[in-house]
């Protein structure tokens, strides 16, 4: 019921945003990119600089797995520009929305189909974290700048090379600081890690949540095969985030003798731009297991 609500809200928005774009469009002849999540957001601002208006959708510190729009976010996404998403069912609680959008016409960039994506261990479906490493985000930039200068005209040129410089500095220095650990074994809140630790050589065991989304839940049994790998691997943490029950997480972790270390994964969480959102994340991990 509350998807089927969300889909006629979208349709009526949808409506009277054709009818009237609003008053921020009157002042203000920029582009407007609606971006679904914080961590995106961050690098399409540092992409686009003062020349297009961004806008988020959903607010950081909010599950982008189970977040649910409102009809001022139907809005936002429905008078964009252009949308950027994850895409690969990220944002669950927008596809009806994002899909509405597509039928009606509205640029939309799905930032999953411009990287080279992973399916996870005994699986078929794709994990859609691919933000969680710096050299996936730089295979995506140069078509993301492409078509944001075919729609708009804007020259991204010096500001690409700018963002691709810095992504691949960020890569090697993770690399660099994670082979300096001499091993990287991880369990996580949910399946989140997965780019992160193919990239840089970690291998992760488990999760609290043995999913790519924070909606799923672990049964009784999957709990009892992640102590029992807990154990035999020696793990040093639980790195745990948004989503994941910090009553179950703070339970293992008392009763494996490990502490349980939180990490922001999904949302910028104070961070101003994705390097320090990643070197966060690195930092937590590598105390964590140092």
């Amino acid at each position: 019921m509350k998807r089927l609500l969300v889909v006629l809200a979208s349709s009526l928005l949808a409506t009277s945003c054709s009818a009237n774009r609003g008053p921020s469009h009157a002042t203000d002849d920029r582009p407007t990119i609606a971006v679904t999540y914080s961590v995106l957001g961050s690098l399409v601002s540092e992409l686009v600089g003062e020349q297009a208006r961004v806008t988020v959708v959903i607010p950081d510190g909010q599950d982008p797995h189970d977040f649910e729009p409102s009809a001022k976010d139907i809005e936002a996404i429905n008078e964009a520009d252009l949308i950027v998403s994850n895409g690969l069912n990220f944002e669950e609680g927008l596809t009806s929305v994002l899909d509405s959008a597509d039928n009606r016409g509205v640029p939309h960039f799905v930032v999953t189909d411009h990287v080279t994506t992973r399916v996870g261990d005994g699986s078929t479906t794709t994990d859609p974290h691919v933000w969680l490493s710096p050299h996936a985000m730089v295979e995506m930039i140069d078509d993301l700048s492409t078509t944001i200068n075919t729609k708009f005209g804007l020259d991204l040129t010096q500001r690409t090379a700018s963002l691709v410089d810095e992504l691949t500095a960020l890569d090697a220095t993770i690399s660099a600081r994670i082979q300096d650990l001499g091993g990287c074994t991880l369990v996580t809140g949910h399946d989140e890690l997965g780019y992160f630790a193919d990239r840089y050589g970690c291998r992760v065991i488990g999760a609290v949540i043995p999913s790519f989304s924070t909606t799923a839940e672990a049964t009784a049994g999957e709990l009892a095969t992640l102590r029992s790998l807990v154990a035999q691997h020696g793990v040093r943490a639980i790195f745990t985030g948004l989503g994941t029950s910090s009553d179950i997480v703070a339970r293992l972790a008392d009763e494996l003798g490990v502490p349980a270390i939180e990490l922001s994964t999904h949302y910028l969480n104070g961070a101003t731009t994705y390097d320090a959102f990643m070197t966060r994340l690195v930092d937590r991990i590598v105390e964590g297991l140092s």
